[in-house]
């Protein structure tokens, strides 16, 4: 009686099958022809006693064909009147209109384009040139790797010594010295963050023209100390020692010392190889770096033998530094 009086050129039928699907409805009042937006006609469900309604798969099964649904409650009866409330209807627009993913409901052209059809891996097995392997090898995986409390790997390499750069702090710095199978000697110098744990190393090829620059490389160093231009805050770089190796036929070496822009002073090592390409490593100096960084020359000496007498003449940090303190300590009790 409702549906009769609020859509009067509706026909509105009892326990009526919905059209285009197998269910029959309490009520069904279908238009002569479809109004916007309740679609076809309209279909009342009456949730009385049958509190076991699937209401959301019904409402869509009715939507989906072209009806709209209004769910009836107790509340909506009083005596032989019923409330109609209009904004409780699911009308087919826009309840019906399908949910969509990804790419569906655009034209084939455009789907193609959106999500195209998966192309097979391609596998090219590309050799690594023998030469750009000889040069980089040592730079991807240290040669100890796994084998450093053992001091030699399977391979023949051997770990001889190791001194400590910083041993405090919260970055250590180190370098080991080592042996490969062929019987080349090499310096691995390591930095580790002790609270990332995040390790960089950088290793260099040695030969026997590297004690005798060392020494230089040394006297220069503590010279540049001893000049005071560590303590200069410039905007630039200011140089101190520095000391440039063989390293392999294919690649060359350094080892320096600098002060950065209005910055720390660092001990820079650094490797070039034969097209340009660079990897350097550094840490920032600690007072008595460079005396720790001197107990390098043990090792060194062990393998390559002592330097002649006549290039012996280079003074040990250490040992300068302790002279010079004196000196002054002797020059100022001769003022007072």
């Amino acid at each position: 009686m409702k549906l009769r009086e609020l859509f009067t050129t509706a026909t509105v039928e009892h326990e009526k099958k919905i059209p285009g699907t197998n269910r029959i409805a309490d009520v069904v009042a279908t238009f002569d022809e479809p109004i916007f937006p309740f679609g076809k006609g309209i279909v009342v469900e009456v949730q009385h006693k049958n509190h076991e309604k699937e209401i959301g798969a019904i409402s869509g099964e009715v939507l989906s064909s072209g009806y709209s649904v209004y769910w009836a409650y107790q509340s909506d009866f009083d005596g032989h009147d019923m409330t109609f409330a209009e904004h409780r209807v699911r009308t087919t627009w826009p309840d019906a209109i399908p949910l969509t993913e990804g790419t569906d409901g655009y034209a084939d052209c455009v789907q193609q384009l959106l999500d195209p059809e998966p192309v097979e891996s391609v596998e090219l097995e590309i050799p690594i040139p023998a030469e750009y392997f000889r040069a980089h090898a040592l730079e991807v995986i240290p040669p100890l790797r796994g084998y450093y409390r053992e001091g030699q790997s399977p391979e023949g390499w051997e770990k001889s010594d190791s001194v400590s750069i910083h041993g405090k702090g919260r970055e250590r710095a180190w370098v080991n010295v080592l042996r490969s199978p062929s019987n080349h000697i090499f310096l691995e110098f390591w930095k580790k963050d002790t609270k990332t744990s995040k390790s960089e190393y950088l290793i260099v090829h040695i030969g026997s023209e590297f004690p005798q620059r060392f020494e230089e490389f040394m006297g220069s160093t503590h010279r540049w100390f001893e000049a005071d231009e560590a303590s200069q805050q410039e905007d630039h770089w200011i140089p101190g020692g520095s000391l440039s190796f063989r390293g392999t036929t294919l690649c060359e070496s350094w080892m320096s010392i600098a002060k950065v822009p209005s910055g720390p002073v660092k001990i820079i090592v650094g490797r070039r190889d034969k097209k340009g390409n660079t990897r350097t490593w550094s840490v920032d100096y600690r007072k008595g770096d460079l005396g720790r960084l001197a107990a390098l020359r043990q090792p060194i000496q062990r393998i390559f033998g002592p330097l002649p007498s006549d290039e012996m003449g280079v003074p040990d940090p250490g040992s300068e530094l302790v002279k010079t303190g004196e000196n002054l300590n002797k020059t100022k009790r001769e003022e007072v």
